[in-house]
């Protein structure tokens, strides 16, 4: 019979596995690179903080001291925090600015935490096997069920938006395609 008993620091080694890449804008309708977004969730139920992880493949930004995701809870990083607010609103909560662009053709998106160690990693491209829809045509790309895999089939549009211009997305919520 064994008991571990989980220090604080074991449990946040633990609970960080709880923190996926849920939602990305990586082909704005607009053009407009500023409103290129990743979402990250906490699938977990205890807090992550993950101060000093950064996204080493992708886009450049380390997350400041003091960054903690909720159980349940969303994150989103901007590459223009100014333009994201404008388009979203300032209720999510967001963080920014990454260096660098989500590149239109795809590419892979890797988080790391403060050791390197890799947390997520996506690789998405604008051909299927990957939802074309995303591809400039207003939507952003959202994680189906954020406890399956990464791969290509756990991923899909998120609605079009009426006007056909405006991104669409669900950034700080749960996604639209959500199963």
């Amino acid at each position: 019979f064994f008991i571990q008993f989980l220090t604080p620091a074991t449990r946040s080694e633990a609970s960080k596995v709880n923190i996926v890449i849920n939602e990305i804008m990586y082909h704005s309708p607009t053009e407009f690179e500023g409103e290129e977004y990743i979402e990250l969730y906490n699938r977990g139920k205890t807090p992550v903080d993950v101060s000093g992880w950064k996204f080493t493949k992708g886009i450049v930004y380390t997350f400041p001291l003091s960054t903690i995701i909720e159980p349940n809870s969303y994150l989103v990083v901007c590459r223009v925090l100014d333009d994201f607010q404008a388009t979203f609103g300032h209720k999510i909560p967001a963080l920014g600015n990454f260096l660098g662009v989500l590149r239109n053709s795809g590419e892979r998106i890797t988080l790391s935490d403060h050791t390197g160690e890799t947390i997520d990693s996506v690789k998405y491209t604008d051909r299927s096997p990957w939802p074309v829809g995303t591809d400039g045509y207003s939507a952003s790309l959202e994680r189906i069920c954020p406890t399956a895999s990464s791969e290509a089939l756990n991923w899909a549009p998120a609605p079009l938006p009426t006007d056909g211009r405006s991104p669409s997305g669900t950034p700080g919520r749960q996604n639209a395609t959500y199963s």
